[in-house]
């Protein structure tokens, strides 16, 4: 089968014509500018649109036929949040309020929206804990404690603000790679009490980005022949995503909701242990780019690619390399932690710990 292309305006103007011209005699006049030539290039216009329409359709539709057959689709990105607090130098007896939709931000421009009103009471120089949202979805929000310093959205009789402890939950939408691999999972789940099934039953759940399946013989504490270990993109499983996950696993014995557990198994569903990965980088730069953009965004490529690593993904060297060395600004890296691939195992996932960043010069 030949591929779709779709025809040029200038092409359909021509067709058009030709077709005008070798079935009727009476209309003559093709120049630029003559009522017919303007009517052509009017329709000319609508139907190249329409062909390009068709082949956008067909370019980014077609290819998921086989999965829409399934009811299958992509799994969108989450939000971040975490708890913040405003202070102020100097404590007076005016109480200060911070607004819903006050915005704060790292240095590298990641912004967070409160989410509930917050007080520094009088007499004093701090608030409460203040609760945040990333205003936008992704892992690049998780970001560590004491990374977001700035008080964006101006409020006055507040000076700083910090937040004492890392955000999370925030993770990307479900990449083409990790999309086909779940679909691949499904398909051989589909048996249901199996591995695959587990796993695909697990992943069928909103909120889990990553599971994996241990079988224990003999069995373990609690006679627990599997454990499911699941993950919601930030090393996390919420005691509610596990009861999510449990539900879906166990089924209640109706048509609709059958489960996928092993007649006779006994099973539990856990998080996994995060490996809490440190990297320290040594980089030489090229002296064409300011050094906070270059840091800023070299912490950034490291904690994207470690913070999206799956359930027992191992953290490999020259993959960070690699991230680093993609920054402008960057000529050269060695990375000295971690001084060999971290080994990740089917309980675990790794995540980000301390990123230290110097020059060689």
């Amino acid at each position: 089968m030949s591929a779709y292309n779709p025809k040029t305006y200038a092409a359909i103007l021509e067709d058009m014509k030709a077709w005008i011209i070798a079935n009727q005699d009476y209309i003559t006049d093709f120049n630029e500018g003559s009522v017919i030539t303007a009517f052509c290039e009017a329709v000319a216009q609508e139907v190249e649109q329409l062909y390009l329409r068709g082949k956008v359709g067909f370019t980014k539709y077609l290819p998921l036929l086989p999965f829409y057959a399934f009811g299958f689709s992509k799994q969108p990105g989450s939000t971040a949040a975490g708890e913040v607090v405003f202070s102020r130098n100097v404590a007076t007896v005016d109480a200060v309020t911070i607004e819903v939709g006050t915005i704060v931000s790292t240095p590298s421009g990641l912004q967070f929206v409160t989410t509930v009103a917050g007080t520094i009471a009088s007499g004093n120089t701090d608030s409460g804990s203040v609760t945040v949202e990333a205003n936008d979805t992704g892992s690049s929000y998780n970001v560590p404690a004491h990374a977001i310093s700035v008080v964006t959205t101006p409020v006055v009789g507040v000076d700083t603000v910090d937040n004492a402890t890392a955000t999370t939950g925030g993770a990307d939408e479900e990449s083409d790679n990790a999309f086909l691999q779940r679909f691949r999972e499904y398909i051989l789940g589909l048996g249901r009490g199996t591995t695959w099934g587990l796993v695909s039953g697990a992943k069928s759940v909103d909120g889990v980005r990553s599971a994996s399946v241990v079988e224990h013989f003999p069995p373990i504490t609690g006679y627990y022949n599997i454990t499911v270990y699941i993950d919601d993109g930030a090393g996390n499983a919420p005691a509610a995503l596990i009861a999510a996950v449990e539900d879906v696993l166990y089924g209640d014995g109706t048509t609709a909701n059958p489960g996928y557990k092993p007649a006779g198994i006994n099973m539990r569903v856990l998080g996994p242990t995060v490996v809490t990965t440190n990297v320290t980088v040594e980089l030489t730069d090229t002296g064409e780019v300011a050094r906070d953009y270059i840091t800023t965004t070299v912490e950034d490529a490291i904690s994207d690619y470690i913070n999206n690593l799956t359930i027992g993904e191992d953290v490999i060297v020259s993959e960070i390399i690699q991230r680093v060395m993609e920054v402008q600004g960057v000529y050269d890296v060695v990375v000295s932690a971690p001084s060999a691939n971290v080994s990740v195992g089917s309980t675990q996932v790794a995540r980000t710990g301390v990123i230290t960043i110097s020059y060689s010069v």
